[in-house]
């Protein structure tokens, strides 16, 4: 047999095609930032510490890219290369670093970040050592001309100022046509501002140091600032049944387990002396760690929350939710969101080092399928955070768990739910603080104003929500009796305690400030002089002595009474219909701003125009603002069923399109398709009735019911009551959960048996003993006694109730048994479902 040894050494066009791999500029840029961190950590390792650990960034603006002209330039001021190591560095696959202690872990970082730059790439590094710089010029165009990967290392002078470190400078634009053409544009028109708080979130815990001196990361001179959460300090806590004191903040730092791995292909190497994939006997103890801390916002938001998942200094996940909040249901197939359900709005979040999980290739996200991985999340969050998917006698005591038992939602403003409020004296109760309070807050913490960087003044809010506020009072000086701040005269002798002069030149008594005629002489204190005037409301001329319209009576002086000005004092604030930052993706791909729509619901019908019948609503538009303030009576809601938020996501489209005007003629640029996009992305949650999303709340509803039935006083006694068919249905329901039956008696004593029952057999129990679901158990509502009401009017209200409740829950717990259930039924379940939602205690 003849042999012969073939050449299958790869051309330079390996090298443009890297550049076709699928990043954003963004992780381009950060591709270098990581190399230049890493080169921190490789002199730290050699005993050679950098005095300063600066990375300075470069970035053209768009006029520069537009004219082909700029360059980019990113330099460290770590311990230099040599021409060896550069060589390594610019060859694709290549990477002497091992798997656990840096950021460039793949060898190809490098080509791909720089070829999908600039077709040009000049590396500069100079050694303390050396008395010279290394200087290597990648062009990939002459490469493919040539047809030879190879480049030239000259012998340069260091540059001016600098002894040691690290320059690469990427310039020579991708031409139009070419499918890296517009990169270097997307990247130029990040404002620089928008790059650095985000390069400030990705490598904040770098940038804040704390294990090691920090890392001084700049763009165009200009330096990146660490992001931080807005979290309640650890000694802030509420207070759960069964869980005691669960802090807002809990910091970890635990040990999962230890192994020798392989430093080239990161092998275990399961207790022998040699990889057994690579055969190498290069190794190194890693210890799998997790730490860092999760807590609690110190607001709440529909996306600003969630846990930074950090590897080696960079986060690799920021804001990450579906693998804290979300549970894969095995047996379903799915996962399902279990954070959060009871409101569209979190605030669980954190930050968590998990330096020994490996990450794709790409640096998106971890390899969820590793061991590494899944010990991780093991600890961090457990199994369902729900308690009635918990095994009996296991309860999920993960970080995340009882963070998720003590603040899953907001519903006891102050103390009780730990939320920022204050007193509403028209209700008579704690109402949660409006969302221009808590971003002015918030900006005040951001710019670390004492006692806001800190939670001092947030606390306050907190524990003074509940607390009624003293009335100021006036006392009179005449017979010293105490009088409200407004009252302009006594209200015991009459005094005149608000004074003005009267107008008339013989009279000049004191009287009070809004009196338009003297009570001494008679006279009007109305100004003489007056001009004709129009009506804010209908335009109509008005004689200069006309008090009213004389076409609408509307008084002389208001405002508009479907003006902002005239709405503002007569509405309040409805968090659950506005949406804050409200973004979406426009018809070109890419994100609109942000847009804070706050919406207010006013106490009267809103009149738009004289003579015509009412609107629903009004907007008040300002940049990056709509402000609505919407008529919940009026006829559209009441007698068409329209849900306000679908006229708000309305408005907020009709907004979108008409400043995204270079988008017009589009056929994905329309007022229905931007509607669809702001209604799923602000409102969806609230708003969608389907069957499955009406099914998943009733599910949620009875698990709630279910959690305040156990230990209910009459739970054992109505075990006796189950017919044959609902024992074995409970029965069957404790074997399909690992439940062994001779737990049943035990289980029956203390009423736990009950999270097996169906929902008909609950409905039951509510029908057989309603008297011991409400006052607090379950429902809100008391149960009518008869020392309150008497003997007849109490069993007449009891009827009532009872049937009121049953029907609701009859409704709910039938219509899970239907497949495809009809869009009415849907809708009945629906109202059956949020009226027993709002019920609960």
């Amino acid at each position: 047999m003849v042999h012969k040894l073939l050449d299958i050494t790869p051309t330079p066009d390996v090298l443009v095609a890297l550049t076709r791999t699928p990043i954003s500029p963004l992780d381009a840029l950060s591709e270098l930032v990581d190399n230049a961190i890493d080169s921190f950590r490789a002199a730290a390792t050699g005993g050679s510490l950098s005095p300063v650990r600066q990375v300075l960034i470069e970035v053209p603006g768009s006029a520069e890219v537009d004219k082909g002209e700029g360059l980019i330039r990113v330099r460290d001021t770590g311990a230099g290369l040599s021409e060896e190591q550069i060589a390594n560095a610019m060859r694709a696959g290549f990477s002497s670093k091992n798997q656990f202690d840096t950021l460039g872990l793949f060898g190809m970082g490098f080509n791909i970040a720089t070829g999908k730059l600039g077709r040009v790439t000049r590396v500069i590094s100079a050694r303390e050592e050396d008395d010279y710089a290394v200087e290597v010029v990648l062009d990939l165009p002459k490469l493919i001309q040539d047809g030879a990967f190879a480049v030239n290392a000259e012998r340069t002078a260091k540059p001016q100022g600098i002894s040691h470190g690290t320059i690469v400078e990427i310039k020579g634009w991708w031409p139009s046509g070419d499918a890296n053409s517009g990169f270097i544009k997307d990247l130029a028109k990040i404002p620089k501002n928008t790059l650095r708080e985000r390069l400030g979130r990705r490598y904040s815990t770098l940038l804040r140091g704390g294990v090691s001196d920090p890392v001084h990361i700049s763009v165009n001179g200009e330096r990146c600032k660490s992001f931080e959460h807005c979290a309640w300090s650890a000694e802030r806590f509420v207070s759960r049944q069964n869980h005691g004191n669960i802090p807002a903040r809990m910091e970890f730092d635990e040990v999962i387990e230890r192994s020798r791995r392989c430093l080239r292909d990161g092998a275990d190497f399961n207790g022998t002396t040699q990889c057994p994939r690579c055969g190498s006997s290069a190794s190194k103890e890693v210890v799998h760690r997790v730490r860092g801390w999760v807590g609690i916002q110190r607001f709440d938001d529909q996306d600003d929350f969630g846990i930074d998942l950090i590897r080696n200094g960079r986060a690799i996940r920021v804001a990450e939710k579906a693998s804290f909040f979300e549970y894969a249901d095995e047996v379903r197939g799915k996962a399902e969101r279990e954070y959060p359900v009871d409101q569209q709005y979190g605030r669980i979040i954190g930050e968590v080092h998990l330096d020994q999980v490996p990450v794709d290739f790409q640096k998106q996200n971890f390899q969820q399928a590793t061991p590494e991985w899944q010990a991780a999340m093991h600890y961090l969050r457990g199994g369902s955070l729900l308690p009635t998917k918990w095994p009996v006698g296991k309860p999920n005591e993960s970080p995340v768990s009882l963070l998720f038992q003590g603040y899953r939602k907001v519903r006891n403003i102050g103390r009780g739910d730990m939320y920022m409020g204050q007193y509403d004296p028209v209700k008579e109760k704690a109402a949660r603080i409006p969302r221009e309070v808590e971003r002015e807050y918030h900006q005040k913490f951001l710019r670390r104003v004492p006692g806001y960087y800190d939670d001092e003044k947030w606390w306050e809010l907190v524990e003074s929500a509940g607390q009624s506020p003293i009335t100021a009072t006036v006392e009179c000086s005449e017979c010293g009796y105490q009088n409200v701040k407004s009252a302009e005269t006594c209200g015991d002798c009459g005094h005149v305690l608000i004074a003005k002069h009267c107008r008339n030149s013989e009279c000049k008594e004191e009287i009070a400030q809004s009196d338009l005629t003297c009570t001494y002489c008679g006279a009007s204190q109305v100004p003489e002089i007056e001009m004709p005037w129009s009506c804010a409301f209908c335009g109509t001329a008005n004689k200069a002595g006309d008090e009213k319209c004389i076409m609408c009576n509307n008084i002389k002086g208001t405002p508009h009474p479907g003006s902002p000005e005239s709405l503002l004092p007569l509405s309040e604030e409805r968090p659950e219909l506005s949406a804050s930052s409200l973004t979406i993706t426009m018809g070109n791909g890419r994100p609109s701003s942000p847009l804070e729509v706050v919406v207010r619901s006013t106490q009267r019908s809103i009149m738009a125009t004289y003579g015509r019948d009412p609107v629903p609503l009004v907007i008040e538009r300002k940049p990056g603002m709509l402000s609505v303030y919407v008529d919940l009576n009026h006829s559209a809601f009441t007698a068409l069923g329209l849900k306000p938020e679908y006229l708000i996501a309305a408005e907020a489209a009709q907004y979108l399109h008409a400043l995204h005007a270079t988008l017009h003629g589009r056929p994905e640029h329309t007022i229905s398709a931007l509607m669809t996009e702001t209604l799923r992305k602000g409102w969806g949650y609230s708003v969608t009735e389907t069957a499955d999303t009406v099914g998943a709340q009733i599910k949620n509803l009875f698990n709630l019911i279910m959690e305040k039935l156990v230990a209910a006083p009459t739970a054992e006694s109505f075990y006796e009551e189950l017919d044959e068919v609902q024992q074995r249905s409970m029965a069957e329901s404790m074997i399909t959960s690992g439940i062994d039956l001779s737990e049943l008696t035990s289980l029956k004593k203390s009423g736990g048996y009950l999270r097996f029952c169906d929902r008909d057999t609950l409905a039951s129990f509510f029908d057989s003993h309603p008297e011991s679901w409400f006052d607090g158990r379950v429902w809100s509502d008391g149960w009518p006694e008869e020392s309150e009401f008497g003997p007849v009017v109490a069993e007449k209200l009891r009827e009532e109730l009872h049937l009121k409740y049953l029907r609701c829950l009859q409704d709910c717990a039938s219509y899970l048994r239907y497949g495809q259930p009809e869009r009415l039924l849907v809708i009945r379940a629906s109202a059956a479902a949020e009226f027993l939602g709002d019920k609960l205690s």
